[in-house]
């Protein structure tokens, strides 16, 4: 592991002094200079943040101690205000704190502790700096083998992670067990492997072209792109229908959230293990909001091959692959959507042993209790933020805006507006906390923020 840098900005060194501060025993004389910076200061930053990662769950299979967790989220706050341009700097602190007591990545197969056994996946490919692939395979009950995806799902110069489904049910990935795992191999290979997290695909044929669409819907901030090829979704009256005019609706909370993914999906006319109805009715759809919302969902490619059951149309998935192996996250996009679902299906049953994991996170939004098929549409222009919202249980209430120097002028007010009226006019300051708490969100470097408006 390579030394940490030294910190030597002046906008750092002012940080360093306004945490010392906070973590020394107040004096009984009058307030002093803070002492400048040094390997003892230092040490008590670097030590909260090994407590920290120490302390959080290795996967989404396992809990926060609350009162551990509370004590260090104090600590964390009353390192206090963090000076502008320093934001780089501290995340990187944090991350190579997390990096150097992290395992070593694994080669060649994962293995996680789950409350079902163990859960494994194939690993293979590169890591540091690469795109990372996570190739889901098909099946249903009792069928679905990791080495199917291995096979089909391979992009050069990308590490390669295939799963094989924890508990093998007709819609594996979508279980709550199933999201958990998913999660928690994209955060492993972020922070064992080094991959970028910018440049995340999903991609999966049959129930792994469900699972797959099921990943690009809730979580898109996530990915890249994804390739949810011959699947279905979940549908009323019924996933699997022959026909687009038979679906009466999808499951919410997902089509609305890919505006800014690039996504590369097909379906056989004929295949009758996925029927076609579904990916058919989203096709429309998704050429709907096209329509009405210029600039979003310009990345939506389907293709509907006549003749074809269950298989692989000529050219594919070498054609997913190629469309989408360029693609970078649009991580700080300027508008985002975000429909929410508290409990979309499948519901966990009998067997179950976790419940569903909530969605609090979206690109640069939080939501800490997002209602069932609420939707917020926040669009940003330079530092005005325009929120259209649908469902939420109290306005704007509960909605935070996560910002930082990359989405507005530090030196400008940020204004917020809802229905003409202003719910927010002021500059807010970055933080010690908000970097944290937003790097431990997603483990994701590129969404860690330095500020928030909580409205």
């Amino acid at each position: 592991m390579r030394p940490l840098p030294p910190l030597s900005s002046a906008p750092v060194q002012a940080f360093l002094a306004i945490a010392l501060a906070a973590l020394l025993p107040a004096p009984a004389a009058p307030a002093q200079t803070a002492p400048a910076w040094g390997p003892a200061q230092r040490n008590r930053v670097e030590k909260l943040a090994a407590r920290w990662w120490k302390a959080r769950p290795a996967s989404y299979f396992e809990e926060w101690d609350p009162a551990v967790r509370e004590k260090l989220e104090a600590e964390a706050r009353a390192l206090g205000p963090l000076p502008e341009g320093a934001r780089e700097e501290l995340r990187d602190l944090l991350w190579d704190v997390l990096r150097k007591q992290s395992p070593k990545a694994a080669k060649g197969k994962i293995e996680i502790d789950t409350p079902y056994g163990e859960a494994w996946a194939y690993v293979s490919g590169k890591g540091k700096g690469a795109p990372l692939l996570l190739g889901l395979h098909g099946g249903g009950a009792d069928a679905g083998d990791a080495s199917e995806a291995k096979g089909n799902w391979v992009l050069e110069d990308a590490l390669g992670i295939y799963p094989q489904a924890i508990r093998l049910v007709s819609d594996s990935w979508n279980t709550v067990h199933g999201k958990r795992f998913l999660l928690t191999l994209i955060e492993r290979a972020k922070v064992q492997n080094e991959i970028d997290p910018d440049r995340v695909l999903c991609a999966g044929f049959s129930m792994g072209g469900t699972g797959s669409w099921f990943m690009a819907g809730r979580h898109a901030d996530l990915l890249a792109g994804a390739a949810p090829c011959a699947g279905v979704l979940m549908a009323s009256p019924k996933s699997q229908l022959a026909r687009k005019e038979e679906v009466q609706a999808v499951q919410h909370g997902l089509l609305p959230n890919v505006r800014n993914l690039a996504m590369y999906s097909f379906i056989g006319l004929d295949d009758n293990n996925c029927m076609p109805g579904t990916f058919l009715y989203v096709a429309d759809r998704m050429a709907e909001l096209r329509e009405r919302d210029h600039g979003g969902y310009v990345k939506f490619r389907f293709s509907a091959w006549p003749g074809l059951a269950h298989e692989f149309p000529r050219g594919e998935p070498a054609g997913a692959l190629a469309a989408l192996e360029s693609e970078r996250r649009d991580a700080l996009p300027a508008c985002v959507v975000w429909e929410s679902a508290a409990a979309p299906f499948p519901l966990p049953d009998e067997e179950d042993l976790v419940v569903r994991l909530p969605k609090t996170c979206f690109y640069w939004l939080k939501f800490a209790q997002p209602a069932d098929n609420q939707l917020v549409r926040a669009t940003r222009k330079g530092n005005a933020i325009e929120l259209e919202l649908r469902g939420t249980p109290a306005g704007a209430k509960g909605l935070t805006l996560l910002l930082d120097e990359r989405l507005i002028d530090p030196a400008q007010d940020v204004v917020v507006r809802w229905r003409g009226q202003e719910l927010y006019r002021g500059r807010p300051q970055p933080d010690v906390w908000t970097v944290l708490e937003t790097l431990d969100a997603r483990l994701d470097r590129t969404l860690a923020f330095d500020r928030r408006v909580e409205l």
